[in-house]
């Protein structure tokens, strides 16, 4: 009985860490995460006015996997480049982890035409050492924010790798839907 339990208790383990595509057509995007999203909406008060900003995030360990995305007046996206708009997003994160970057990020891009960068960073959270490497792309007027952090530990460069490279695109509708399909493989 007690050998019974122990392979419940490890099947049940395994399954908390499978990958699942997470697809949201509000958001545009559709992408592997490790478990189902914690949703957040939030105002953020820009030199701009007021944005919202949408969350999807999943804590793994001592890790989080997120999503995150807003969309800025269009004033703004033809006011600065792509690169300077990434490099105020990347700076804001370096303040969270008092970080320090690893280079000054890589220009990318999504589906070969739109704009982004990648970059990491290491830095302290919660008096632990952290790390951080994330994705941000321009879709329009749309900013994503593509992020893994935590400490380094707590992260194997698969998973991150994983994450990071799922980002899709999906043709956006304005739903309040989360699709999670359960089992996915990479």
């Amino acid at each position: 009985m007690t050998l019974v339990a122990v392979i419940a208790a490890l099947v049940a383990a395994c399954a908390r860490t499978e990958w699942r595509e997470v697809e949201t057509p509000d958001g545009g995007f559709r992408i592997l995460m490790q478990g189902d999203p914690r949703v957040e909406k939030s105002a953020l008060d820009t030199p701009s006015g007021q944005i919202t900003g949408n969350l999807y995030l999943v804590e793994v360990k001592d890790a989080a996997f997120g999503v995150g995305y807003s969309d800025f007046p269009v004033a703004i996206v033809q006011e600065a480049s792509p690169r300077q708009l990434f490099s105020v997003v990347r700076d804001g994160w370096m303040k969270r982890i008092q970080g320090k970057l690893q280079n000054d990020g890589t220009d990318i891009k999504l589906e070969n035409k739109y704009p982004g960068m990648e970059f990491a960073a290491s830095g302290q959270l919660d008096g632990r050492d952290a790390y951080l490497r994330g994705r941000l792309y321009l879709v329009d007027n749309r900013l994503y924010q593509v992020i893994v952090f935590g400490t380094k530990s707590a992260m194997p460069v698969s998973d991150i790798n994983q994450f990071l490279g799922s980002f899709k695109l999906v043709p956006r509708h304005e739903t309040a839907t989360v699709k999670i399909e359960a089992n996915k493989k990479p």
